[in-house]
């Protein structure tokens, strides 16, 4: 499992700063520890009211190899949303204005992270 907390920083290196591959493997390490043993994908959707906002809601999905997700806890309920929310002050001020982030992290070790802005 700890393989898979150090092999984002790998995965989309030109995608994602070094701060938020950092910021990724801490994540991956308390994500992977919880989800149902036969899981591919885990993904965590944080989405706030309003940019800068200290919190919001967050989900954390597991989806198995035919399809089915299902909500699972991790090793902290609010610890690694707090480490992606923590990660807007290493930002530029038009990135770290997001409403809503999806980070994926795949059974390969590789991640998506992906952000969604106000219109």
């Amino acid at each position: 499992m700890l393989a898979l907390a150090a092999a984002p920083a790998l995965a989309f290196a030109q995608d994602a700063s070094p701060s938020e591959t950092e910021a990724v493997a801490n994540i991956a390490e308390c994500l992977v520890q919880g989800p149902p043993k036969d899981w591919q994908r885990l993904t965590m959707l944080i989405e706030i009211e309003k940019p800068g906002d200290p919190t919001g809601r967050v989900r954390y999905l597991a989806t198995g190899p035919n399809g089915q997700v299902q909500a699972y806890t991790p090793c902290d309920a609010s610890k690694p949303a707090l480490i992606l929310l923590g990660e807007r002050k290493q930002m530029a001020a038009e990135r770290a204005a997001w409403i809503a982030a999806r980070l994926v992290l795949f059974e390969n070790g590789k991640f998506e992270l992906h952000y969604d802005y106000p219109k």
